[in-house]
């Protein structure tokens, strides 16, 4: 998990593209919402390995986001179900129901069909949150902590100066 802070770590305080982390923090909350005992789940974790983000952000957002989620465990089920009644897509459900390996995904599963559908649904404002958010960091909070006493003093620790310059973090060494 340590490495994955300071590959994020790396990645806020560099030049790297804001998109990428915010591609990466929306799959980490879809992932982290899909529940693992389907074939779904490893198929997205697989299609998100191949997707150009940061996966170090992508990491410890699934990390951070699998601990809140269960707190929403009630809404989504609700939502799933709300889904799976819809009686313009019970055609589509039973055709795919019908199709080989698709019914492993289970995805006439209130639970599954829910968190997939609201974290597709949560995919875009995530995305946008996250590059306002970076944008904001970046141009406003970024350099008032650089140029912080308290920031220049935590970096003078030889433990903390001895890991940042082991991970090769530019411009902000933590």
């Amino acid at each position: 998990m340590f490495k994955y802070l300071m590959r994020f770590i790396k990645a806020l305080n560099a030049n790297s593209h804001p998109g990428d982390i915010a591609h990466a923090v929306a799959l980490g909350l879809l992932l982290a919402l899909v529940p693992k005992g389907n074939l779904l789940w490893p198929f997205l974790f697989i299609l998100a390995m191949f997707i150009r983000m940061n996966k170090g952000a992508f990491f410890l957002s699934f990390i951070l986001f699998s601990f809140i989620v269960p707190f929403a465990d009630v809404p989504v089920e609700r939502f799933g179900n709300l889904v799976l009644s819809l009686p313009p897509l019970q055609p589509v459900f039973t055709q795919l129901y019908q199709t080989p390996f698709i019914g492993l995904t289970r995805f006439n599963n209130t639970m599954v069909a829910g968190s997939f559908t609201a974290g597709v649904l949560a995919y875009l404002p995530v995305y946008l949150l996250v590059r306002i958010l970076l944008s904001v960091y970046r141009k406003k909070l970024q350099p008032l902590i650089t140029n912080s006493k308290l920031y220049k003093l935590f970096t003078r620790i030889p433990l903390i100066k001895k890991i940042t310059d082991m991970s090769g973090i530019g411009g902000m060494h933590l």
